[in-house]
């Protein structure tokens, strides 16, 4: 396959992810019977034509260069994919091991790759050692790969999940005014992309978003981006983080003595760790809902 096919492939791919015609992503960049014949690998896009159709895509430009020019680019993938899973399951020991291992790689030292390898050098500081001040400078520091002193402003969507991480160790340090600051600005610049491949971003955002308001106090509003995220989760029928949604609805609601729909949020919440296996949320879960039905019955 050369270069063309693979770039043609890959656009083909995510425009069909997106659920957008050619004359949609043509719209603004060229003409339907141009995309057509970059999707079939007639020609290769010129650099600011493949520039423009990245950015409606809401990806970065290198995710095509990198995949037609670079031979091992299924290996770059699986490593990306090792360190994603090994966060999931805060396995942050594994996540070092994987950086260190891979990091002084050829293919690593591309500029999104290089990104994404700085982003998690900044996670692990963190989780591993607690060091918040070089954790930081190596979150800005990925952030500010691609962009000039002039430019701060996200690009991609890499850039909304190094901000997203950025508000995550600002709660955990119980700064939540900025970690809600860091919210919104990622999740204002987030809506003025074209494209969002993956909505999981998204609902990361809005829990984000919804855990610190509860920790402001803010219940009500907290509620809402709840809301925003479950409905999203339904709407894309994605079971990733509507538990945690639930259940940080049915805490907003219980501390606003709404027993009734803090109690149908934690049920919910109950079933949908049962599900997935999450042990730990599911028993500190059952516990809320105990604690809830003992007030409800007290109070009657």
């Amino acid at each position: 396959m050369n270069k063309a096919d693979i770039i043609g492939k890959q656009i083909k791919y995510l425009r069909n992810q997106a659920q957008i015609t050619q004359s949609e992503l043509a719209d603004g960049i060229g003409t339907q019977a141009q995309i057509s014949r970059i999707e079939s690998g007639d020609v290769i896009p010129l650099c600011t034509t493949l520039y423009e159709i990245a950015y409606k895509l809401g990806v970065d430009v290198n995710y095509f260069y990198n995949q037609a020019y670079y031979p091992r680019y299924d290996y770059v993938t699986e490593i990306k994919y090792q360190i994603r899973k090994a966060i999931r399951e805060r396995n942050y020991k594994e996540v070092e091991h994987l950086i260190q291992t891979e990091e002084g790689h050829l293919a690593f030292k591309m500029p999104s790759n290089h990104q994404f390898i700085l982003w998690h050098k900044g996670i692990i500081e963190y989780y591993l050692r607690k060091d918040v001040n070089k954790s930081f400078t190596l979150l800005e520091t990925a952030f500010m790969i691609g962009k000039g002193k002039n430019n701060t402003l996200p690009t991609s969507i890499q850039d909304i999940e190094i901000l997203n991480s950025q508000a995550i160790i600002f709660n955990e340090i119980s700064d939540y005014n900025q970690s809600f600051k860091i919210y919104k600005t990622a999740l204002n610049h987030l809506k003025n992309m074209p494209e969002i491949p993956d909505k999981r971003v998204v609902i990361r955002l809005y829990y984000g978003i919804a855990k610190s308001l509860f920790k402001l106090k803010i219940f009500e509003e907290s509620i809402s981006y709840c809301d925003k995220g479950i409905k999203l989760c339904l709407k894309e029928e994605l079971l990733y983080l509507l538990g945690e949604l639930h259940y940080e609805s049915g805490q907003n609601y219980q501390a606003l003595n709404n027993y009734f729909k803090s109690l149908d949020h934690y049920s919910r919440a109950k079933e949908l760790f049962y599900l997935s296996k999450k042990e730990s949320f599911f028993e500190v879960t059952k516990e809320k809902i105990f604690q809830i039905k003992n007030i409800m019955k007290n109070d009657k």
